[in-house]
């Protein structure tokens, strides 16, 4: 997904790892609180602050019309393309997690495989091939 980002604009990456540029304004100082930044109203933004948030905005829509709607739906609150894309990655190492786990029993179950008593002939290669084939889809 970052390759085809940067192949729009390189700059969607950056919105991606930084978060996007919120326009800010310098509060003056006064006697009790110090010279500080705040956000812009976005009627105060200028052309290529407007710009900048654009991009952002774009990337939040590739990026939603890119999962499906289960995923899209966990990440439909992220303000910003950087939250959707920290939570796809938290949410992608959970699922590898998962997977592995999930290979890891099935390779268990792989080396202790052995036919039951009751079991038919038919029945045992049926479980083996079912085995065999959730193997196949975690990798092995």
């Amino acid at each position: 997904m970052s390759i085809f980002l940067e192949a729009i604009d390189d700059a969607y990456v950056d919105i991606i790892n930084k978060g996007p540029p919120y326009p800010e304004k310098v509060v003056s100082m006064t006697t009790t609180i110090h010279e500080h930044y705040i956000r812009k109203e976005k009627s105060e933004w200028s052309d290529p602050e407007k710009a900048a948030m654009l991009k952002n905005a774009k990337v939040r829509n590739i990026l939603h019309n890119s999962l499906d709607n289960m995923i899209s739906n966990r990440v439909i609150a992220c303000k910003t393309a950087k939250e959707i894309w920290d939570a796809l990655e938290i949410q992608y190492q959970c699922i590898m997690e998962i997977k592995k786990n999930r290979r890891d029993i099935l390779v268990q179950e792989y080396e202790q495989f052995g036919a039951k008593d009751d079991e038919s002939n038919t029945d045992i290669y049926d479980r083996f091939l079912t085995l065999l084939n959730d193997l196949s889809l975690v990798g092995k």
